[in-house]
């Protein structure tokens, strides 16, 4: 909204979700209207985002037991690398805008799609060497939450994701989870 993109960005996540255009397009097309965009400004607007309550004791938490925490974002890798960093994770994977000279390029990689999220998830299993199967994912849609992991928690969820997890957790309160994690 405050980069003046709101409308036009709608207007492509409806043609993404009606399947008029693929993930990749749609990224595309959201990143470009960034084109020109001041890196300063836009990390300004991410800076001011809040964490959910309790984000940060819940990934303390999840340290001191010794697992490990991460994000599988199909959003920007600006924000997720700042909630990593912020709240101490160990990874953050998610789609990544250029930059050239302090400005957004309108160029983006894409990393995680909505589509391949759960293979994504998958492969950093695999590359930590640790069975889905002994994995806890947490999310509040269905593509967060792969059928193969240990415990699908559902916080604050979606309604298809409801159908989709072992859990649902409701509330303001991140920690609320760590009851359901082993």
């Amino acid at each position: 909204m405050r980069l003046g993109t709101w409308s036009s960005g709608r207007l492509s996540a409806c043609d993404y979700w009606k399947g008029k255009i693929g993930y990749a397009e749609w990224a595309q097309q959201d990143s470009s209207m960034w084109r020109g965009v001041e890196l300063r400004k836009l990390m300004s607007i991410i800076n001011e985002i809040h964490y959910t309550d309790g984000a940060k004791e819940t990934i303390s938490t999840l340290k001191q037991d010794r697992k490990v925490s991460g994000i599988v974002s199909a959003g920007i890798s600006l924000l997720s690398d700042r909630a990593r960093k912020d709240l101490g994770m160990d990874f953050a994977i998610a789609n990544e805008l250029h930059v050239s000279r302090g400005r957004m390029t309108g160029e983006v990689t894409v990393k995680v799609s909505l589509d391949e999220k759960a293979q994504v998830i998958k492969n950093i299993a695999k590359q930590l060497r640790v069975p889905l199967t002994k994995c806890a994912v947490v999310g509040d849609n269905s593509f967060d939450l792969p059928n193969e992991a240990g415990v699908r928690i559902a916080f604050n969820p979606k309604r298809e994701a409801e159908n989709a997890c072992d859990i649902i957790v409701r509330g303001s309160d991140l920690r609320a989870i760590l009851a359901h994690i082993p």
